[in-house]
């Protein structure tokens, strides 16, 4: 492994692999050092979802992996057609769920919102900046996005556009199919990928030194991390979790995508996808955990929500009782404290305005992977933002081949 590269970035999430992988298929000499922990439990498993408005994923990620290599696109296993059921009542055996509400009004006026305002911050990421927070600011996240236990309050146009447009159809992708495809993508580009858990670029004054990996500091132009310097205290975590399911204990005319309303100790709602069509099934569960005030620690704070999810789901859904028993939350800690692609915060504004380029690279050469920036659009957020900060190192290094879905 050499020792210098163009782009050197490190963390755990899908956004820093994907920019690696645009940026190494623009000729870019990338390195990607996965920092995510080996030990079991710790990691997302391979069949929790990556839940996608069926607009995003058709008019803006099909058409760019199709410009990073043809068959990337036709390797992801892609589950089409989901919808999503709020769960009204504490037994659904009384079928008392009712479809996300949005009007079908509402969906049109998000996907003429929404999808033009991606496609335009793609090499202008001020134009989606801008419209975080401010007075489109919503708490109410029922009747919206199914997934908005993935966005704090209050985070503005962007978000509220990306709720009305879900209505309108939704896909997943299985996480660990979509890693292992990009690092295959990232591969074939001769680009560098190393495991390094817990491994952080090195800055020092400001400044920023290099990523030590094995007593060997390398060096790159530019970097990519989800820790930037900087950054406003996060105020919770993102659980996420999986108990076993047998489709033989599931109602008939259940759907694959269920949110329950928190209960009154939790803020945010909790989200369960039904993956049906895997050898073992399974049902994930995910959801925004904040670490509150009389917890001891943060150890604390993780075995508290993964407790509260147990006893929401039993309860909401008593027929999934016993598969709850083996729900299994992924560990979101490292040396007692939160990883940086777990956190959240809930005061997430708009940069001033002149103050996107710092929101974007808060050092020089330095460039911020940290989700609260695109939290708001949920999962579609992770591949959104990896193009925007591939964008914005084509753009530093006078490149005109910028990213585009049109």
């Amino acid at each position: 492994m050499k020792g210098t590269y163009d782009v050197i970035g490190a963390g755990e999430g899908i956004a820093g692999l994907f920019a690696s992988v645009l940026l190494a298929a623009r000729g870019l000499s990338c390195l990607w050092v996965d920092a995510s922990p080996q030990r079991p439990g710790t990691t997302l498993p391979e069949d929790t979802p990556l839940l996608l408005t069926e607009a995003f994923y058709q008019e803006i990620l099909v058409p760019v992996l199709s410009r990073v290599d043809k068959r990337l696109a036709g390797t992801l296993d892609v589950e089409h057609g989901l919808s999503a059921d709020w769960v009204e009542a504490e037994d659904l055996a009384h079928e008392r769920s009712c479809r996300a509400g949005t009007t079908p009004a509402a969906a049109g006026r998000g996907v003429s919102g929404y999808v033009p305002l991606l496609r335009r911050s793609l090499t202008r990421p001020g134009r989606y900046l801008r419209r975080l927070g401010g007075r489109h600011a919503t708490r109410d996240v029922r009747g919206q996005d199914p997934c908005a236990a993935s966005s704090p309050p209050g985070t503005g146009l962007a978000g509220r556009y990306r709720g009305e447009v879900s209505a309108l159809g939704m896909c997943a992708l299985a996480h660990g199919a979509v890693k292992t495809a990009l690092e295959s993508c990232l591969a074939r580009a001769r680009g560098g990928l190393v495991r390094s858990p817990g491994a952080a670029i090195l800055t020092r004054d400001g400044a920023v030194l290099g990523m030590p990996l094995e007593d060997v500091v390398h060096v790159g132009h530019s970097y990519l991390t989800e820790d930037p310097p900087g950054e406003t205290p996060h105020h919770g975590f993102y659980l996420y979790g999986r108990c076993r399911a047998p489709l033989d204990m599931l109602p008939p005319g259940m759907g694959d995508l269920l949110v329950i309303p928190p209960p009154v100790e939790m803020r945010s709602p909790l989200v369960l996808k039904v993956n049906r069509h895997t050898p073992d099934p399974s049902i994930s569960i995910f959801t925004r955990a904040h670490a509150e005030e009389g917890l001891a620690s943060f150890t604390e704070a993780v075995s508290w929500a993964s407790g509260m999810v147990v006893k929401r789901v039993s309860r909401v859904l008593p027929f999934l009782a016993a598969a709850m028993q083996t729900f299994e939350a992924v560990n979101p800690l490292q040396g007692g404290t939160v990883r940086p692609w777990f956190r959240f915060s809930d005061d997430v504004h708009p940069p001033s305005l002149f103050g996107a380029r710092r929101y974007i690279s808060p050092l020089e050469r330095m460039y911020a992977l940290d989700r609260d920036k695109y939290a708001c659009l949920g999962d579609d957020g992770d591949f959104f933002w990896g193009i925007c900060i591939a964008n914005a190192v084509l753009r530093d290094l006078g490149r005109s081949d910028l990213i585009t879905a049109g």
